[in-house]
């Protein structure tokens, strides 16, 4: 089943198909390695007091996801590499892609690091020191949950991509989750409006075998148009915004979203997420694996572009066009979860402050894909 899914999924693809193609992966895992992951008696990070955080093994996580359908996964432990050296780092036929978590004023996600880097003082031209570095070394710079720990930089460090979705969409503040995903998306589309070509991922920050169902590997999945299957396929992929990102993985018919442009008006839409295309161009979404469900078509300032479209099959295309003066457009897939009801209601019992009014009344919460943006020029 796993690879019939895969197969269906490189199917759907742009009309440059033949350079490349999707993969799909995890970008933010964690396994004992971390300090907040317990790993039995010999665990030098914590103790049997902390065994509700029963972890992964690396072994694990990379069993998992060939279960899920992922090509690659970023064990992301925090401060800690030593996930790369373990012998479980990329089996079951999965790509290991090295990375780990940094803890700064907020957190950074070190895509490609092999190593520990120096975090000086933390401050802004430390950080971008620190980004220089692993700049020069191939890897990407990711604002992780941006929203917590807030990331204390704001638009000072240029960032390659941000972890717009962490953990699902319907974890919503304050439980089970503290970090708020709408408002790292907002924080996205911030740096997209100041004119910076910055990738959207996802990843299910997976700690614990107890949450495994519901935020495993894969939930959500980060899908990468690459030239290869490799670490350096992968990373290249991110840098140039070929991304999307998928509620379930593969395995578990994760919706996709396929945003393209006719980049010479000859009707094939061979531009995709990343690419720069000119205004006026003919665009169109692709909508897989989400009957029922809304494609919501953003620009500049997150406004909507036309009313959400109804996806009315398994397989759904919209044509349009923008005729205004935006510089990106993106995509949004969503399943119906009477958010006006909710923002009417909710806020009648809880009023309109504190953590619910922000959002469990007001926030969507069946997200089900989003894809980078497409810039206009």
């Amino acid at each position: 089943m796993v690879t019939l899914v895969c197969a269906v999924a490189l199917l759907a693809l742009p009309g440059s198909a033949a350079a490349g193609r999707w993969v799909a992966g995890d970008l933010h895992v964690h396994t004992t390695y971390s300090h907040d992951s317990y790993g039995g008696p010999s665990d030098d990070n914590t103790g049997p007091e902390d065994a509700y955080t029963l972890g992964h093994t690396v072994t694990d996580d990379f069993a998992i996801a060939r279960t899920r359908g992922l090509d690659f996964l970023a064990i992301s432990d925090h401060n800690d590499v030593r996930s790369q050296s373990d012998p479980g780092f990329g089996t079951s036929g999965v790509l290991g892609l090295p990375a780990y978590e940094n803890s700064l004023n907020g957190h950074a996600q070190m895509l490609g690091a092999t190593h520990l880097f120096d975090n000086g003082d933390k401050s802004t031209g430390a950080v971008l020191a620190l980004e220089n570095a692993l700049h020069a070394e191939g890897g990407l710079l990711q604002a992780n949950h941006p929203n917590d720990p807030r990331w204390g930089y704001g638009y000072d460090v240029p960032v390659d991509t941000v972890d717009v979705w962490n953990l699902p969409w319907y974890y919503q503040p304050p439980l089970p989750a503290s970090s708020n995903n709408t408002w790292a998306l907002h924080y996205w589309e911030g740096w997209l409006d100041r004119g910076a070509h910055v990738a959207a991922t996802g990843g299910s920050d997976s700690h614990w075998v107890s949450t495994t169902a519901a935020q495993g590997p894969g939930q959500p999945t980060t899908w990468v148009y690459v030239r290869e299957l490799s670490v350096r396929g992968v990373l290249a992929g991110l840098r140039a915004g070929h991304t999307f990102v998928s509620a379930q993985p593969p395995a578990y018919g994760g919706a996709r979203v396929f945003l393209e442009a006719d980049r010479n008006g000859d009707g094939r839409y061979e531009s995709i997420a990343g690419d720069t295309v000119k205004r006026h161009s003919r665009l169109r979404v692709r909508v897989v694996g989400a009957p029922g469900a809304y494609v919501r078509i953003v620009t500049d300032g997150g406004r909507e572009a036309f009313p959400p479209v109804l996806v009315n099959g398994v397989r759904y295309t919209k044509r349009f066009r923008l005729r205004g003066k935006q510089t990106w457009v993106r995509a949004e897939v969503y399943g119906e979860d009477a958010q006006q009801g909710r923002q009417q209601g909710c806020t009648a019992i809880f009023g309109h402050d504190g953590a619910l009014a922000e959002t469990y009344c007001t926030n969507r919460i069946a997200m089900q894909a989003i894809s980078s943006a497409i810039f206009l020029r």
